[in-house]
């Protein structure tokens, strides 16, 4: 799971026409097309896209079965240049509305091409969980921080809701012994940066819980120590600033061990050991007991979807498992693999023209990508 922390949907792959109730609105009515003759001129098409329309090229699209008026849509905006491709642009420059319309109406004669696969298993574990690959690695810290980064255990942080660049840095002067810690030096050996920012993301994404209520201190004493602390951590804990660590709802223990190790030095920053300095241990368990029993607030980290909710998103366009009854938009059912990627890839960039489906795969991530393609080229007919 590598993160742009960008992520995905789809919503039209094989000839980006427009999309939903503009396309209907603004698509003039397909034309009827004659089949026999639809026969004869696809015979230019049979070198990349196969005699039957079933292609055995890598990157190019299927097309028996596919909706004629979905096919026409995408040949014509081939034809004025809407669609970029040399290649096809070359093919049907020459061809008249009708000639397209009888090649559509002769490919969409054909019997589908998703009756030539048929996905067989279970999900994988990536499939049904985006974090699965992340859990490798956070399952060493389940035992103190808790399976979702809330922990139970006194004394120790949760790491849920915490800000992505204040984790990687935390983590890394773990790593680097910065921070003094022999077994989270140990936990962390041998992870790579980029396992580091997935840890971080994974953190980040989870729902904060609030620790246990604090034995000691007075939270509402408490409040008027924090008082100058707001400038950074905010009225509540809740901070925005990424770089600086929310303490809202963590444990009163750990924040009591943290702030004296900050004024021993043995957490290393100055600007903390000069707030802290003239506090007294009172004063420390007053401000603990405070941030511990604020609420935590979830950051506005978008979680990633797991396969089968990115393929729910899709159903709503495209059927569900790629079966379109829609003619406005295509079927992905058994669609060529690497030209279903090689499309989400275009139209997450913009090089395909569909604000909806530009709207819907700009979030996408590579291996979302990569698994939504798998699943609907591995889908068989109903």
């Amino acid at each position: 799971m590598k993160h742009t922390l960008t992520a995905i949907t789809a919503a039209g792959f094989v000839f980006a026409a427009t999309a939903g109730a503009a396309w209907a609105q603004e698509t003039p009515p397909p034309l009827v097309g004659d089949t026999p003759a639809g026969k004869k001129m696809a015979e230019i098409c049979a070198a990349c896209h196969g005699v039957e329309g079933i292609s055995d090229q890598p990157g190019v699209p299927h097309l028996s079965g596919q909706h004629p008026s979905y096919i026409q849509a995408g040949l014509l905006s081939y034809k004025d240049g809407h669609r970029k491709g040399t290649r096809m642009a070359e093919v049907v420059v020459g061809l008249s509305k009708q000639d397209i319309a009888n090649v559509a109406a002769y490919y969409g004669s054909l019997k589908p091409f998703n009756r030539i696969v048929k996905r067989t298993g279970a999900l994988s574990p990536a499939e049904e969980d985006p974090f699965a690959t992340v859990r490798e690695a956070t399952g060493e810290c389940a035992a103190c921080h808790g399976d979702d980064g809330n922990s139970d255990i006194p004394g120790m942080p949760s790491l849920a809701g915490q800000h992505v660049s204040y984790l990687i840095t935390a983590l890394k002067h773990y790593q680097d012994g910065v921070r003094k810690d022999e077994d989270m030096q140990a936990f962390l050996e041998g992870l790579t940066d980029a396992d580091l920012e997935d840890m971080a993301y994974f953190y980040a994404a989870m729902e904060p819980k609030r620790a246990e209520p604090p034995t000691e201190g007075d939270a509402l004493a408490g409040l008027a120590v924090t008082a100058p602390c707001s400038g950074c951590h905010a009225d509540d804990g809740n901070n925005k600033d990424p770089k600086t660590p929310r303490l809202a709802g963590l444990d009163a223990e750990y924040l009591v061990a943290a702030a004296e190790g900050y004024r021993s030095g043995g957490r290393n920053h100055e600007v903390m050991r000069e707030a802290l300095a003239s506090l007294r241990e009172t004063d420390i368990k007053d401000m603990a007991a405070f941030y511990a029993t604020s609420e935590p607030k979830a950051l506005p980290v978008r979680k990633p979807l797991a396969l089968a909710e990115w393929a729910e998103k899709c159903s709503h366009c495209h059927g569900a498992g790629g079966h379109s009854a829609d003619p406005r938009f295509p079927i992905l059912a058994g669609q060529n693999e690497a030209y279903l990627i090689n499309a989400l890839k275009r139209y997450h960039g913009g090089e395909r023209e569909s604000s909806m489906m530009y709207a819907m795969s700009f979030l996408m991530g590579e291996s979302d990508i990569a698994k939504l393609a798998a699943f609907y080229a591995g889908q068989g007919a109903d």
